[in-house]
């Protein structure tokens, strides 16, 4: 059939023409930064990214240690913002998705959230959810503070099994109006 990969047995894994299944590491993982609006459906929620993996490119750590990169990211996300939401942004905020690894120091997402916040004047609560559990795939997220607006972009930087994603929809699925923005789509 069209479209297969070569079949490997599995005692032949260990051989070096045998395919290898890909790495997830954060060095192999590149984006071009070249921006790629799209709207991705997981589960019933939709969510539009703003760039996608590529073969080629800056690699997601140095992407997420960048001061400069979160100001470009926020500047496309502020343009797509002003096109997107017809009106302006009154009664929106802002949050992003919980930190679950980078507790101190910089951290990408909060960066852009920020720097959103102050360029189309909606309130972000940053550190508004906090995840319960170190599960990846199985999150449980709660809220910190309450948060009074019923419009809410959601900020990710990066996803990539759509856990994190789906665990905040629950989370604030008693919304009006949720906007999920994803930096780099990388499914």
């Amino acid at each position: 059939m069209k479209g297969k990969g070569k079949i490997y047995r599995i005692d032949d894994w260990d051989k070096p023409e045998a395919v290898k299944c890909k790495s997830w590491s954060h060095q192999e993982r590149l984006c071009d930064l070249k921006e790629k609006v799209s709207l991705h459906k997981k589960g019933d929620i939709y969510y539009i990214s703003q760039f996608t993996r590529s073969k080629t490119g800056t690699s997601f750590s140095e992407i997420k240690q960048s001061e400069e990169l979160a100001s470009f990211f926020a500047e496309r996300a502020c343009e797509f913002l002003h096109r997107f939401i017809v009106g302006g942004c009154e009664g929106w905020c802002i949050v992003t998705t919980p930190r679950r690894r980078h507790y101190e120091g910089f951290h990408f997402a909060t960066s852009i959230c920020t720097k959103i916040a102050g360029a189309v004047k909606i309130p972000f609560y940053e550190n508004a959810i906090q995840c319960l559990t170190k599960d990846r795939l199985n999150p449980e997220f709660f809220l910190l503070r309450p948060i009074k607006e019923k419009k809410i972009i959601v900020y990710d930087d990066i996803l990539t099994t759509g856990s994190t994603l789906l665990a905040t929809y629950e989370l604030l699925r008693d919304r009006e109006q949720l906007l999920f923005l994803i930096g780099i789509n990388n499914n």
